[in-house]
């Protein structure tokens, strides 16, 4: 009875507070950082006043579909054609993954229909559906020699790679690494060009020891679409942080807007849920990621006591679309951390105090479309974040711009939000349901957290996707781009408040599978 009443008269309270202050603050943070994004990205100067040194960084692995768009886009940004390279990065993995798979040929012909799903690894994901329906439309006795056919033409992405960067259409020169295969991730490629930036900038006059502090590392995924004045905006956003504060940034991040419909999301209830997850990911890019970064940055030039900022300062979460990080800096991390090269150089900068700030134009790329892909990405997110206390022993050996304790109180922070993750859905969920028994006020306080978190940011970022979609103003040679969009939004607004407990799939069945003793691994993270 005691329990109950606890309960009842005690955590419901404090657990509904929490949901509506939390609801009001994510509110408010995604409207004044849409509202900042979209006002500051008209304020690109078309020739930045310095011209940093840009790397745009691309790893690729098994993006043959989509390979010539994406060159094509970032080889076509504008900005001087001596001071910027992009390196697509190619990987032997890919190769010898196709060897290994090679023999699931004759496995997979026997599942009758093929679901696309099935080819996942074996062909580029775009590539998927059409394999399948070809396989499935053949007469029985001819499938296995139809899928192998289809395999064998497949090329892999370092040869359309490589026909495509011996063309040299672009503004900006192309430049194609192909790394062996010495297995790691994303991470492992981009360190690869990390090691190859002499041969890369070396016939545009560079070298590291004179350039090297006026250069950054832009790192992208395959799929992404940027904004032409991309490059610029990063040149903007380091020259104006160097006049206020007289130091260079180590971080400049641009935002990504899941706003890409290159690929229909499913119909039915599947495809509800992951359009929810969508508009969740657009919330926490506004709400969550660049609020972050814009407080780190006003912390960091405010006059407020050190005891005050310490507990104010965030843990920012860089993205690995669009991410400039300042040469010297991923020199001094040793290069970009496993197993995701992000959210690893955010925190890794964030426990030195390090100096970081957002751009002002924001690129495009494919929302998830598929469950597999998105709980892969959370269970592999949540392994990233969950022992900042790694990352903090990482860098323990370099000068911080901040103190023990702030780096204590950022690791703490940290812990809470992995277990606000893991618990909080649940924990809240139940709050919401006992309020009617706590007693009129909080009964109208659950209604006021669950309509603010769920219904009303839903329907604010509704309408914001087609405002931020409208203004990221591509390469011309792109021409326009489909929006995503949902099928029922109405449906969709209705069932945001389910959007949380989603979230905690991918997490909570990678836990279960490491007390069970099943091996996890991570592969490529498809969309």
């Amino acid at each position: 009875m005691k329990a109950a009443e606890a309960w009842l008269h005690t955590a419901v309270p404090v657990l509904l507070t929490l949901l509506l202050a939390r609801a009001v603050w994510a509110l408010a943070a995604v409207e004044v950082c849409a509202r900042w994004l979209w006002t500051s990205g008209h304020r690109v100067p078309a020739e930045p006043a310095q011209a940093p040194w840009m790397v745009v960084l691309l790893p690729m692995l098994r993006e043959q579909a989509i390979a010539q768009q994406t060159m094509a886009a970032f080889t076509a940004l504008d900005y001087p054609c001596g001071r910027a390279a992009v390196v697509v990065i190619t990987t032997e993995r890919e190769t010898s993954a196709r060897t290994r798979h090679r023999s699931r040929l004759a496995d997979l012909v026997t599942e009758s229909p093929l679901a696309a799903g099935q080819l996942r690894g074996l062909f580029p994901a775009a590539r998927c559906d059409e394999v399948a329906d070809t396989v499935n439309t053949a007469p029985p006795a001819d499938r296995l020699w139809v899928l192998t056919e289809l395999f064998n033409a497949e090329p892999t992405t370092a040869e359309v790679v490589s026909a495509i960067a011996a063309q040299r259409l672009g503004r900006l020169p192309p430049v194609h690494l192909h790394q062996p295969d010495v297995g790691g991730r994303k991470a492992g490629q981009l360190n690869f060009a990390l090691d190859h930036f002499p041969t890369i900038l070396g016939p545009l006059g560079w070298s590291e020891d004179e350039h090297g502090h006026d250069t950054y590392a832009v790192v992208y995924d395959a799929d992404a679409v940027p904004d032409r004045r991309t490059l610029q905006a990063f040149a903007a956003a380091a020259t104006t942080h160097r006049a206020h504060t007289g130091t260079t940034p180590a971080l400049i991040q641009q935002q990504r807007l899941p706003l890409l419909a290159r690929r229909p999301f499913p119909t039915g209830p599947v495809g509800l849920l992951l359009a929810g997850e969508w508009v969740y990911q657009l919330r926490r890019s506004l709400g969550i990621e660049l609020a972050r970064i814009r407080l780190h940055r006003f912390l960091a030039t405010s006059r407020l006591p050190e005891a005050v900022r310490m507990w104010l300062r965030p843990m920012v979460y860089a993205v690995g679309c669009g991410m400039a990080v300042h040469l010297p800096a991923v020199r001094a991390l040793a290069g970009f951390p496993e197993p995701m090269e992000d959210l690893g150089t955010g925190h890794r900068l964030s426990l030195l105090g390090a100096d970081l700030t957002a751009s002002t134009v924001a690129v495009l790329d494919e929302p998830y479309t598929e469950p597999s892909g998105l709980t892969n990405l959370h269970a592999l997110a949540f392994t990233a974040s969950a022992r900042p206390d790694r990352h903090a022993a990482a860098v323990a050996h370099l000068p911080a711009a901040i103190s023990c304790p702030a780096k204590a109180v950022l690791v703490a922070r940290e812990w809470a939000d992995e277990a606000v993750w893991l618990i909080g859905a649940p924990l809240i969920g139940a709050a919401v349901v006992s309020a009617w028994w706590a007693g009129p006020a909080w009964t109208a306080v659950a209604a006021a957290g669950v309509l603010l978190h769920g219904p009303v940011i839903t329907t604010r970022l509704l309408a914001w996707a087609s405002v931020l979609h409208s203004a990221v103003a591509p390469p011309p040679c792109l021409g326009p781009l489909p929006r995503t969009e949902p099928h029922h939004p109405a449906a969709l607004i209705a069932a945001s408040p389910l959007q949380p407990f989603i979230r905690l799939v991918g997490p909570w069945r990678l836990i279960g599978a490491k007390a069970t003793g099943r091996h996890r691994s991570f592969g490529k993270t498809e969309r």
